[in-house]
């Protein structure tokens, strides 16, 4: 028996976005007993053993048929939506730019510039940094790669992040908490503060945020 079967269900749930609720209602296995063995235990009953086997060799397959098919498309940019359990989909008429927000079916999408990168970990696409606030960290034309967030008010202060307003504008700065309760504080790096002053912004104003994984030269 494989023992690393809970390994194996970490990762699927990693990769997928699936809870274990949907898994334990597909295979007919408790959420209790898979949570064990997603946690080390090892499993005792063959039965629901070699029907998790059976359902995670399915969804591989399945992932690994949508994965292959997406990169026979190879789409230049991709509509990332917002919502962090959407997938990113190929953006088929190419008639926005990257950067751009687009809605679809209702849903705010952020178009971003496709990126196969494993060793940055889970990112998820690229934009081009305008103007000259970030200078000398982004030089204007500079690519950044971004990744959503399981939760956008968790942040890392003084980290970079990619934030989108309700006006649909995005810009990136290093993020401070704000002067008042439910905001934040957008900062530039420009050494140049009275041109580039700091962003006061209340939550309410903000419509997203991504995290800034990687700044890349060439793209």
């Amino acid at each position: 028996m494989d023992y690393q079967i809970g390994q194996r269900l970490k990762a699927f749930r990693i990769r997928s976005n699936i809870k274990m609720p949907a898994i334990a209602a597909a295979t007919g296995i408790a959420k209790e007993t898979l949570y064990k063995w997603e946690k080390g235990t090892r499993p005792s009953n063959l039965n629901d053993y070699f029907t998790l086997k059976q359902y995670l060799d399915r969804m591989e397959n399945q992932l690994e048929a949508e994965r292959l098919d997406m990169e026979d498309q190879h789409p230049a940019t991709l509509r990332l939506p917002f919502s962090r359990h959407k997938l990113a989909v190929p953006q088929t008429d190419g008639k926005a730019a990257a950067g751009t927000v687009t809605v679809h079916n209702n849903e705010p999408e952020l178009i971003v510039d496709r990126i196969t990168a494993p060793f940055l970990g889970a990112v998820e696409g690229v934009i081009e940094v305008t103007g000259e606030s970030m200078e000398p960290t982004f030089s204007n034309g500079s690519r950044i790669v971004i990744a959503r967030l399981q939760d956008q008010r968790r942040l890392y202060w003084g980290l970079y992040y990619y934030v989108i307003d309700t006006n649909w504008q995005g810009i990136v700065r290093r993020v401070y908490p704000g002067d008042t309760e439910n905001s934040i504080q957008l900062v530039a790096d420009n050494p140049n503060q009275a041109r580039f002053p700091p962003i006061q912004l209340q939550w309410e104003q903000v419509e997203a945020v991504f995290k800034v994984m990687a700044r890349i030269l060439r793209f």
